[in-house]
Formats: C-alpha cells, sequence, structure tokens
C-alpha cells in the first residue's frame, strides 16, 4: 500500500506543477493566434520555446509515469479520482502566488472535488 501512496502522491504533485508551469509559461507568450494550417508549427516553436511550458510537460510527464505505475497496483476507478487531489493544490498556489481570484461557486466546487476524492480513496 505504501506503493500506491507514494506512487499517487508523485502523480498528485507533478500533475499540479506540470498544469502550473504551463500555465505562468503560456501567460508568457501572449495570444496565441492561428490564421491557418501553416501557423501550427510557428506557434508550437513559440510555444515550446519557453523554459516554464518545458517544465510543464516534463512534470506531466513524471505524472504519467507515476499515474500509469499506480494503475499497476489499484483500480483506475480509485486512482483517477485520488489524482483529482491536484486540483487543490494548484488553486491554492494560483490563490496564493499568481494572485487568482477564486470565487464561492468555483471554490465549492474544489471542496465537493476533494470531498469526493476522500471518499474514494477511504473506500478502498
Amino acid at each position: 500500500m505504501l506503493k500506491v501512496a507514494i506512487g499517487l502522491t508523485i502523480a498528485i504533485v507533478f500533475g499540479a506543477l506540470g498544469d502550473i508551469f504551463m500555465s505562468r509559461g503560456m501567460r508568457e507568450n501572449g495570444e496565441v493566434i492561428f490564421h491557418g494550417l501553416a501557423d501550427v508549427l510557428k506557434v508550437a516553436r513559440l510555444v515550446f520555446s519557453r523554459p516554464l511550458v518545458l517544465l510543464g510537460v516534463l512534470s506531466m510527464a513524471i505524472y504519467f509515469g507515476a499515474y500509469v505505475a499506480v494503475l499497476q497496483w489499484v483500480d483506475v476507478s480509485v486512482a483517477n479520482p485520488l489524482t483529482a487531489l491536484s486540483y487543490l493544490i494548484a488553486t491554492v498556489y494560483a490563490v496564493l502566488i499568481m494572485r487568482e481570484k477564486v470565487g464561492l461557486k468555483r471554490g465549492g466546487g474544489i471542496v465537493l472535488i476533494v470531498l469526493g476524492a476522500i471518499l474514494v480513496g477511504l473506500s478502498s
């Protein structure tokens, strides 16, 4: 059971970090506009030249590796909801560091997600 807890912790933390890094990296880019298919490579070069976006991709790769490992040991109906705890980490970071506003409805939704993840975790 310890390996499941470690794997899920890695997945949760790196999933949140991936979202945070990619969000910050994409905000550095400014608006991304596609006028046609020819712009796809130009935009991809712009996006993937940002260090924070690359850190986000790396973090998501670590998340994926940990998540795949966890799926060897527990049912997907347990693993998937538990990784939703990364929403709490990302939201706390967004509020405290990025100064995002989280209203009552959004905050309530995140509380429901966390409570649901806890219920799923307790059921296994």
